[in-house]
């Protein structure tokens, strides 16, 4: 009989590292059936566990090492091959662990995961996905930080890794996507942007459009992409708008403003209301073939507990190795790769028959 799930924590990951994340281990331990791998200085976590109650369920596995949350991704990866980072990826890696929750730097996550790990066949490179709430079912925006520049490729495939995505976990059948962009008209956008539109005109008859920022609430469409500096800025930005709002309202005390005290049935309220009182947990790294999900730098304690649960519930579902098999998906991608070099193999074409005819006609001044 197989044993319990195991989920390994970067326990030394993040800004309130590691009192908040051994902590924030603790709580979901009542929670859940899983074991937890706290990685990190085995030092460190037994003093903070000495002073918790703690479950027998949760165990400490030593790293000597430390992302910083200021290091360079590649360079961490290379460099430091101790870190609890490192460690907790290859224990994902080797089996001997079924989910990986970090709170660290999120571009050493993502090239560790990436090469640990490996990604669907046909894949650039991952993306994070966040469901946000809106009037109608969430959003899933993606990429929400896992890198803070992208090309065309990288945005038309993600399109299809947030399709697959929401077909597998949120249990969508025909999901919609939209692109963000400043306009609806063809004409506006960045050239990246708008050669990911025309990437996916000429490889998929999927009704892709554009999304502009203020209606991304209206529940038009089912997921929305964009590079992850924009993501990440727009989520940040509603971070902050949540705790202006929590400033001014406790939800469900009898001093809470109209909105959450208002009418029930009117969806505004609603809204606002699920965006104040949602739990946050993690984003999970969406194209790498196992289970990694990326909490924010800040977490509190009840964030981490929430992403360790979220950790094990896609682990349980399979969620990414469903995703790596989905047959669908991975023609998809092939097909925007495929097409994609086809243009930069015609450009470099172009480039060197323009420089052959200007070597030509250039006599360097001789008769």
């Amino acid at each position: 009989m197989a044993g319990p799930m195991v989920i390994a924590v970067d326990a030394m990951g993040g800004d309130t590292a590691p009192e908040a994340v051994v902590q924030g281990a603790l709580r979901a331990a009542t929670r859940t059936t899983a074991r937890i791998l706290l990685v990190g200085d085995e030092k460190r976590l037994h003093r903070c566990l000495a002073s918790l109650p703690h479950s027998p369920a949760v165990d400490v596995l030593h790293a000597p090492e430390t992302v910083d949350m200021g290091d360079i991704g590649p360079l961490a990866l290379r460099k430091k091959k101790l870190s609890s980072l490192f460690v907790a990826i290859d224990q994902l890696q080797r089996g001997t662990a079924d989910a990986v929750v970090s709170a660290g730097n999120s571009a050493a996550i993502v090239a560790t995961a990436t090469h640990q790990l490996g990604l669907i066949p046909g894949l650039k490179r991952p993306a994070l996905g966040v469901l946000l709430p809106t009037f109608g079912p969430d959003l899933l925006l993606t990429d929400a930080g896992a890198h803070s520049e992208s090309g065309s490729i990288h945005l038309a495939q993600t399109v299809f890794l947030a399709l697959s995505f929401l077909k597998h976990s949120c249990g969508r059948s025909n999901p919609t996507i939209g692109i963000l962009n400043i306009g609806h008209e063809s004409t506006k956008g960045p050239r990246a942007v708008q050669g990911a539109m025309k990437l996916l005109a000429e490889t998929s008859a999927l009704p892709i459009r554009y999304v502009e920022p203020h209606t991304l609430f209206d529940g038009a469409v089912d997921g929305v992409v964009c590079d992850g500096f924009v993501g990440n800025a727009v989520l940040k930005l509603l971070e902050g708008m949540v705790g202006a709002v929590r400033q001014c309202c406790v939800p469900g005390s009898p001093e809470a403003c109209a909105p959450c005290a208002g009418d029930s049935a009117a969806a505004p309220h609603r809204w606002l209301h699920r965006l104040v009182c949602r739990e946050l947990g993690a984003a999970p790294l969406l194209g790498v073939r196992k289970t990694v999900l990326i909490a924010h730098g800040r977490s509190s304690a009840q964030e981490i507990a929430n992403a360790v649960l979220e950790a094990e519930q896609f682990a349980r579902e399979g969620l990414f190795q469903r995703m790596g098999q989905d047959a669908e998906l991975v023609e998809h991608l092939a097909l925007v790769r495929g097409r994609y070099t086809h243009w930069m193999l015609t450009g470099l074409k172009n480039r060197w028959r323009f420089g052959a005819k200007k070597a030509e006609t250039d006599k360097g001044g001789e008769p």
